[in-house]
């Protein structure tokens, strides 16, 4: 009893700490528990490209016209990347008599158009895609014609300058005119790039 007495005379502050900090702890447990929101992922909504993103002034899809020398001659569908020589493939081929020679078949077929195949030695009828006395192309402007332009009209087309408009004209001269659209491939510098660019916007009509 002596040694409880003496051991508390010396550690009095023993059970005032115990009682503090019991009671401190109780009031926490008392005390509602904060519960942090948990963020929500907002929604995120994903727009689709589509194929309407197309610049205005690529071709529609239809339908155009072969007639002349081909095997089936009638309407066809096009897509509006689909050229002339795909069409001609898709009626049949051309007849053993066909005369392409004033015909651009790498030329896009555009709906509606219609285009005419003569056989060798035949008259080309007017009024018809290609084989006008005055061609356009799809974007209404006269084409130009290879055999009978100056430089500066072969200038008009894009890419084309003094230099390799005179280059042009000296092929003309050189080899008898132009026999295709094709044989733009023969002047020196116009490689495949740059006839694709040129072929819908130049003819070698009469």
């Amino acid at each position: 009893m002596t040694t409880a007495k003496a051991w508390l005379q010396e550690y009095w502050y023993v059970p005032l700490v115990v009682l503090v900090l019991g009671g401190f702890f109780w009031w926490q447990s008392r005390q509602p528990v904060a519960i942090e929101p948990v963020p929500v992922a907002s929604s995120v909504s994903v727009s689709s490209t589509t194929a309407s993103s197309m610049s205005s002034e690529s071709a529609k899809s239809g339908f155009v016209h072969i007639k002349g020398a081909v095997a089936n001659p009638g309407l066809y569908p096009v897509t509006g990347t689909t050229r002339w020589q795909a069409v001609v493939e898709a009626a049949g081929g051309l007849t053993a008599d066909a005369d392409v020679t004033a015909i651009n078949l790498a030329k896009i077929a555009v709906d509606q158009e219609s285009l005419y195949i003569p056989v060798q030695g035949e008259s080309i009828p007017a009024g018809t895609s290609g084989t006008t006395a005055n061609p356009t192309a799809a974007s209404g402007t006269a084409l130009v014609n290879l055999n009978t332009a100056s430089e500066a009209e072969l200038q008009t087309l894009s890419g084309i300058g003094p230099a390799k408009a005179a280059d042009i004209i000296a092929y003309r001269e050189t080899s008898g005119g132009f026999k295709s659209v094709e044989d733009l491939m023969n002047v020196s510098g116009i490689g495949e790039k740059t006839y694709e660019r040129l072929a819908p916007l130049v003819t070698v009509g009469p």
